[in-house]
Order: C-alpha cells, then sequence, then structure tokens
C-alpha cells in the first residue's frame, strides 16, 4: 500500500511539473503576442493595462493562499509572490514590458500553486483515507487474529472437559467394579464364616462325646486295674482258689491290653480332634482379621475426589512411567526404579500385626534402604490398578510371598502380602514419584 502511494504522488508530481511547463511556455507566448500587439498597435504600453495584469496576479495569489498554497505548494507560491514584486518595482521604474512579463509570470505561477495545493489537498485526503483503511484493515485482523486464538482455546478446554468427562466415567466404572467386588469378597467370607463356624460346633461336639468316652473308658481301667489287683494277691495265696485266680488274672489282662488299646486310641483321636479344633479358631480368628484388613484397606490412603486435570496424553504418559517403573523393579535394576523419585520422597509404612497398625515414615534414604531388602527376597505381584486423582496417576501394586507353607491337609499355608501405592506427577516435563504408601500384613492366610 506504501508503494502504491508512493507511485500515485510521484506520478501526480511529474504531471503537474509538465503542465507547469506546458503553461509557462504557453502563457510567455501569449505575453509576446500581446507585447507585439500593442507595440504594433498603440507603440506605448498603457498603465492601466499593467495596473490590470498586476491586480489580475493579485487575485490569482489570493486565491493560491486561500487554497493554502503557502504551506501545500510554497515553491510556485513563493515565486508567485516574487515574480508580483518585481512587476510591481517594474511598474514603478515606468518599465511596461518588464512590469507585464512579471505580472503575467506572477498570474502562471499563483495558478499552479492553487492546482498543485488543490491537488495535495486531494492526495492528504487521498492518503488519509487510504491509512484510515490500513488501520481498520489492521484492526480487523487483530480481532480476527483474537477471535481464532480464542476459538482455539475453546476447542481445548471442551476437549479438556471431554477428556475429564472420560476420565470421570472411568473412575466411576472402576469404583463400581471394587464395589461389587468387595461385596462378593465380603459375601463370600461370610459363607466361609459361617461353614467354619458350623465345624467348629460339630468338632466341639465330637471334642466332648470323645471326652466322655474317654472318662469312660478311664473309669472301666480302674476297675479293671483292682480286679488285677485282687487276682495277683489271691495267685500269691496257697488258696485252693490259685488256679482259678491265675486264669481270671490272665483274662483280666487280656481284656486291660483290650482297653489299653482302645483308650490310647481315643486319646488320639482326641488328641487330633484337638488340633482340629485349635485350628478351626485359628481359621476363625483369620477370617476376622481378614475382614478387618478389608475395612482397614484404604484407612491411610489419601482422599480421593474423584476428578482430573490430566489430558488423555498426559495420563497414558502417566501410565508408561508407572510401567518402566515397575520393569525396573521387576528385573532388579534399582538404580533405574529409583530414578523416578523425587528427591524429597516420602513413603508411609504402615505395619499391621493381628490388626494393630504400625505406621512410620521413611525418608529418601531409609527407603532406598527397605527397597533393596526388600527386593532381595522372593515377591510374587498377584493384582495391580491404575487411576487418576487430580494431577496424578497412581498405581496399586499387590504382592506376596509364602512364609509358611500347610504341612498337612489341615494347615493353612501363611503369606506376607505387601501393597505399594505409588502416585506420580509431572516434574519439568518427567513423571516422578512423589509419594509412596507401604500396607504390610506378615503371616495370614491367602483370602
Amino acid at each position: 500500500m506504501k508503494r502504491f502511494t508512493a507511485f500515485w504522488e510521484q506520478t501526480i508530481f511529474d504531471k503537474q511539473r509538465q503542465s507547469l511547463k506546458t503553461f509557462l511556455m504557453f502563457t510567455l507566448f501569449i505575453s509576446t503576442l500581446f507585447l507585439a500587439a500593442c507595440s504594433g498597435k498603440l507603440g506605448t504600453i498603457e498603465h492601466q493595462d499593467v495596473d490590470t495584469q498586476i491586480s489580475q496576479a493579485e487575485q490569482q495569489i489570493r486565491s493560491a493562499r486561500e487554497a493554502n498554497a503557502a504551506s501545500l505548494a510554497f515553491e510556485e507560491f513563493e515565486q508567485a509572490e516574487t515574480y508580483l514584486e518585481q512587476a510591481k518595482e517594474a511598474l514603478n521604474q515606468k518599465n511596461g514590458v518588464e512590469a507585464l512579463k512579471f505580472a503575467n509570470q506572477a498570474i502562471a505561477h499563483a495558478k499552479l500553486a492553487k492546482r498543485k495545493a488543490v491537488q495535495n489537498t486531494t492526495n492528504a485526503e487521498f492518503n488519509a483515507k487510504i491509512l484510515e483503511k490500513d488501520a481498520l484493515i489492521t484492526e480487523l485482523r487483530r480481532n480476527i487474529n483474537a477471535n481464532e486464538t480464542k476459538r482455539n482455546k475453546l476447542q481445548t478446554e471442551i476437549q479438556n472437559l471431554r477428556d475429564s468427562e472420560m476420565g470421570l466415567k472411568d473412575n466411576i466404572r472402576s469404583l463400581e467394579n471394587d464395589k461389587r467386588k468387595m461385596a462378593t469378597n465380603q459375601q463370600e467370607l461370610e459363607r466361609r464364616i459361617t461353614d467354619l463356624t458350623e465345624s467348629i460346633k460339630a468338632i466341639q461336639a465330637d471334642i466332648a462325646r470323645s471326652e466322655n468316652e474317654v472318662k469312660a473308658y478311664g473309669n472301666q481301667v480302674k476297675q479293671l486295674t483292682k480286679k488285677l489287683d485282687v487276682a495277683d494277691t489271691m495267685v500269691k495265696s496257697e488258696s485252693k482258689q490259685k488256679r482259678a485266680a491265675i486264669a481270671e488274672a490272665a483274662a483280666v489282662r487280656k481284656q486291660m491290653r483290650e482297653q489299653a488299646k482302645i483308650y490310647t486310641d481315643k486319646l488320639a483321636t482326641a488328641s487330633k480332634r484337638n488340633i482340629a479344633a485349635e485350628h478351626a479358631e485359628f481359621i476363625k480368628k483369620a477370617a476376622e482379621e481378614a475382614r478387618a484388613f478389608e475395612k482397614q484397606l484404604h484407612s491411610n490412603e489419601p482422599k480421593r475426589t474423584g476428578r482430573t486435570s490430566l489430558s488423555t496424553q498426559q495420563i497414558n504418559a502417566g501410565k508408561a512411567a508407572l510401567s518402566q517403573w515397575y520393569n525396573a523393579w521387576n528385573t532388579k535394576n534399582l538404580d533405574t526404579h529409583f530414578g523416578f523419585y523425587t528427591p524429597n520422597i516420602t513413603t508411609n509404612k504402615i505395619h499391621t500385626i493381628e490388626s494393630k497398625e504400625n505406621q512410620s515414615s521413611l525418608n529418601s534414604a531409609q527407603m532406598e534402604k527397605a527397597l533393596r531388602e526388600m527386593n532381595a527376597q522372593t515377591w510374587k505381584k498377584f493384582e495391580d490398578t491404575t487411576e487418576v486423582e487430580q494431577d496424578s496417576v497412581i498405581g496399586t501394586y499387590r504382592f506376596r510371598r509364602l512364609v509358611s507353607p500347610a504341612e498337612t491337609e489341615d494347615d493353612t499355608a501363611l503369606y506376607d502380602i505387601w501393597f505399594r501405592e505409588v502416585w506420580m506427577h509431572q516434574v519439568q516435563g518427567k513423571w516422578k514419584a512423589y509419594r509412596e504408601i507401604w500396607q504390610i500384613y506378615p503371616n495370614v492366610p491367602k483370602f
């Protein structure tokens, strides 16, 4: 636009210069003819003719001044005034020819100054309109860019809201699934507790019956012992009943051996039933601990809001970091594993024994030492879940290791259970773990 304006102004200026030259040549030609005519007709120049030309020159200069030629075409205007002064001076010196010549030149320059001033005014107005249009175009472009930016921002916000909505729906589905699983587990535990209770009652009844049987056989053994003592006394005597007493003593000893075998078997059965009762009592206690474990499973976790500000892309990046974190642990690459933690990582350790929680807080050095000891043991992952909360991606990993296998069918295998909950968020573009929660349950059955 500026190049077009400069080209336009240069074109107009060239045309004005060409017009000025043409006009001056025409004026000089007319003046020569006029002087020739006057000299040819009168021989002398009339004073009133010079006055008339000077008056016309003054009138043309006033008209040029009204058109603001003094500022818009100052060179031509100044030249016109100069020629007017020279015309007046020539008139005072009674030089008619020079006076007419300067007057005509003054008229010509005044007309040219006026024309140029008018043209410059028009050009100025035209340029002003062009600048105004340019400013309007610039403002419209600025508004268009601002509206485009707002539209893109709104589209991004809408996409983020959609992603958040999808995340919330996923969280709701996950929570509903967890709720159904917990309800199913609770029903299964209640059913097992009911079965164990019935078994304990039956075992207790058998134990009471066995105890009564053992007591009855004990009384019989005591009576046989008394009979044997009497028979032995009779054997040692010299009476005629000695032979009968020996036979009776032999019979009593045989009966005692039979009763002793029965008594021994009863004692063994009673002892086994006592062991079964103790095992059932242990199972009952373990079931109670399992129920307490279900209630306390989330007692020490940070409060959840169910909301997140993360996009789908950020959530996927956080899950990928959790996967790398676990792979480093599983392959025993602890240096890489520790590289996923922030320097100020805090670890809450909850050690639960018989439903009693012992809580402690580990700093970074203590946590690394404990993890090295844990990694040296044989842990098997049996479950893992992932969820999002505000600006964090959370991974929960459940491990167990066998510490006491079942030696008989009446025994129960015992395990150490270890839950690890890891919270990760972005730190300078990288996903880092800034919080970890451990829940450890030693020597518990595999429920």
